[in-house]
């Protein structure tokens, strides 16, 4: 009997220094899982956002020397047809040739402003003044 009254006595004072579970406790831990997950993923977009901005800022400076090689090539073709027909007072069809193909694909590059498909259409009508 009084080893049981030891062991009852040694419960309770085991007992009273175990806390029991809280659920506030257990709600603040989940809430603070919770916003740092919502941190993380706040990072992992903003990184997806600034990897977005510098693809896009690549692929424009890319354009950007595409767009001033052709125009380079136009006219460095332009001048050399200026400077033969100084010279020799004769046209060149072969060069002009080249002038216009060159023309053409700047016009044709991602650089070149594009008119409106209304605009053309006024314009093909007249009815721009």
């Amino acid at each position: 009997m009084r080893r049981l009254l030891q062991v009852i006595t040694v419960g309770f004072f085991l007992s009273g220094l175990l806390s029991a579970q809280n659920p506030r406790r257990d709600r603040d831990t989940f809430v603070d899982l919770f916003r740092r997950e919502l941190a993380f993923r706040e990072l992992e977009n903003s990184r997806a956002e600034i990897d977005r901005e510098l693809a896009l800022r690549r692929q424009a400076r890319y354009l950007e020397r595409q767009f001033i090689s052709r125009m380079n090539r136009f006219v460095a073709l332009w001048s050399a047809l200026v400077s033969e027909y100084n010279e020799k007072q004769a046209f060149n069809i072969k060069l002009a040739g080249e002038v216009a193909k060159a023309f053409h694909d700047l016009e044709k590059s991602e650089g070149w402003l594009k008119q409106n498909a209304p605009a053309k259409e006024a314009e093909s009508k007249g009815n721009i003044r």
